[in-house]
């Protein structure tokens, strides 16, 4: 399963950092329709789950702000329109002391796919 996760966060197009600040960063990309988060989440529809999103979130604000991957709260999470593949997104993130804010955005029309909240852990642990 560990596997197939990080598979699925090298299995993206066009990552493409716009901006970047010391505590934030937005990041363009997409998920094709053969990257692993998609696997049986739904055949005959597949879309990006929730899970995977967090799964993106954590990992790129590991990479680009240096929070390490450990979340040990959600706060404030809504998935409120599905990913489609191929969809081309926006990620915005904001690191704060003890705290991740993240906003996924349809780069087509602007529209909100997901937001919240992650607690981060004060343990700090990079995935390789």
């Amino acid at each position: 399963m560990a596997d197939e996760i990080t598979s699925g966060f090298r299995n993206l197009n066009g990552i493409k950092v716009i901006e970047r600040t010391e505590n934030s960063v937005a990041i363009e990309f997409s998920a094709p329709p053969d990257n692993p988060y998609f696997d049986g989440h739904f055949p005959e529809f597949s879309l990006l789950p929730a899970l995977g999103q967090v799964e993106l979130i954590i990992r790129f604000a590991s990479e680009h702000l240096g929070t390490g991957i450990d979340i040990s709260r959600m706060r404030r999470v809504k998935f409120t329109k599905f990913i489609l593949p191929n969809a081309p997104l926006l990620l915005r993130l904001e690191k704060s002391e003890k705290n991740i804010t993240f906003k996924i955005f349809s780069l087509k029309d602007k529209s909100l796919y997901s937001s919240g909240t992650l607690e981060v852990s004060h343990q700090k642990r990079n995935y390789t």
